[in-house]
């Protein structure tokens, strides 16, 4: 049902790019073009074509335990996938049809179909395994308190339509100690059965290290008969970071790492960074000429303040501001750190002698953080994300957990910023981490329009 779903919505998707992106005066006059034979048989290899994508993108695999963030990323490779025909071919097949309007919208409606449709199918899926259909037979594998522990989740969770049909209690370790005996029967008992009654899947949740032989064994078992065995990682039990299963050649691989996924909504994260960015350096263009002239009339020095800073997974990179300060700020700070009123490791004083006249007003409108657009540019920065600390201040950060900021990317604003840019390091920290810990496309948002009116107060800004 899906497959034919799929097949619906991509034909549909092309008749609706078609009516959007055309010059017909009416949607309806696009119905009225007369089909010929050769447009027929092409419309059957593309679909022909399309459903090799999908398939071939794994889409038709089983997602009941994978999140969804990983459905839309393969979702939205394989739409660019299937758009790409067009682009390529319209040219030299004469496709009136193929322009860049219609490659757009068949992105954004193919995108948009697909993952509604696949929603909408996810879900009355799940209302057919709460009421015990398409259930999938699984064994359990592993010792008393974790096997016990992964039969309670998957009778709580019955929407992913798991039915348990033999728990085998087992750490590896007895089997070791009855050299291989032990193992011989557990995988025995598994190989009954299977034998005796439909098998789909082998949870195996035994320790990686001395319960080695008993996986492997029961790998070769499952794989031998086609059973899809899942193993429940005992590595880490992890506070804050997040595991997923990747693969190198075929070698599986969990990863385990903290930050958002690298993921479609990472992806747009960046389109967007980069739009927003070249838009504004392009329309503040005449500002910019503005600041310059200010600033060299104010004070001996150059108009910006080139500064190394500390970025994504700790990455040096020069972070560019407007200058506010004496062309020698950074070598006065040294006499002036007695004065420090913000606490930890950064460096803030309310009326800091080094800035200057042109300087007061740049930062009580935030204009010297402008420049850092150049940043986002070149993909050392964001629009959002924790702000970009000097390499004094990270080497003065004694908490080891604080450093977790390092993994995402540095930004021109961020919650802490928003919030009124409190001198009190812990409470900026903590706004870091729970932006990193929440991070959506929806929170970038509504912490780009909570900027603009925190820039128009001058709340914090000194």
């Amino acid at each position: 049902m899906l497959k034919l779903c799929d097949l619906i919505v991509v034909a549909s998707v092309f008749v609706l790019a078609l009516c959007v992106s055309s010059n017909q005066t009416s949607w309806l006059s696009v119905l009225e073009v007369r089909i010929e034979v050769r447009n027929f048989i092409f419309i059957l290899i593309y679909l022909g074509y399309c459903h090799v994508i999908l398939q071939s993108f794994g889409l038709y695999r089983s997602y009941r335990l994978s999140p969804s963030s990983r459905d839309w990323r393969d979702l939205g490779t394989a739409v660019l996938m299937l758009a790409l025909p067009h682009l390529l071919l319209g040219t030299p097949l004469h496709f009136q049809y193929a322009t860049s309007a219609f490659f757009t919208a068949f992105v954004v409606f193919g995108l948009c179909g697909l993952g509604i449709e696949r929603r909408l199918l996810r879900a009355l899926a799940r209302l057919m395994r709460r009421h015990g259909r398409i259930l999938r037979n699984a064994i359990i594998v592993g010792n008393g308190d974790g096997a016990l522990e992964m039969a309670s989740r998957l009778a709580q969770r019955a929407d992913l339509g798991y039915h348990v049909v033999e728990l085998i209690e087992s750490d590896g370790q007895a089997e070791i100690a009855a050299n291989n005996g032990g193992t011989d029967a557990v995988v025995g008992r598994i190989a009954k059965i299977i034998a005796s009654r439909p098998v789909d899947e082998v949870f195996v949740g035994l320790p990686l290290d001395v319960g080695q032989p008993l996986i492997r064994s029961i790998l070769s078992l499952c794989e031998e008969q086609g059973i899809t065995v899942r193993l429940v990682s005992t590595l880490v039990d992890p506070t804050f970071a997040k595991a997923q299963v990747d693969e190198v050649d075929g070698q599986p691989v969990i990863t385990i790492f903290t930050g958002p996924p690298d993921s479609l909504p990472l992806a747009i994260k960046r389109v967007i960074d980069l739009t927003v960015s070249l838009i504004t350096l392009i329309a503040l263009a005449p500002l910019f000429a503005l600041v310059a002239i200010a600033i060299k009339v104010d004070s001996d020095g150059p108009v910006f303040f080139v500064q190394e800073r500390v970025g994504f997974n700790r990455r040096r990179f020069k972070a560019y501001k407007f200058r506010t300060m004496v062309w020698d700020a950074e070598r006065r700070q040294q006499v002036l750190e007695a004065l420090n009123e913000a606490e930890g490791p950064i460096f803030k004083i309310r009326q800091d002698p080094r800035v200057t006249r042109a300087g007061t007003w740049l930062r009580r409108l935030s204009f010297d953080e402008l420049p850092q657009l150049i940043n986002v540019v070149r993909g050392d920065m964001s629009l959002v994300g924790p702000r970009p600390l000097p390499l004094r201040d990270v080497s003065r950060i004694d908490v080891t957990a604080h450093k977790r900021r390092f993994s995402v990317k540095p930004g021109i604003t961020c919650i802490w910023q928003v919030n009124g840019r409190e001198p009190r390091f812990d409470d900026w920290i903590k706004a870091d981490m729970h932006y990193i810990d929440n991070w959506s496309l929806a929170l970038d948002v509504k912490i780009i329009l909570k900027t603009i009116p925190a820039v128009l107060s001058g709340r914090g800004a000194y």
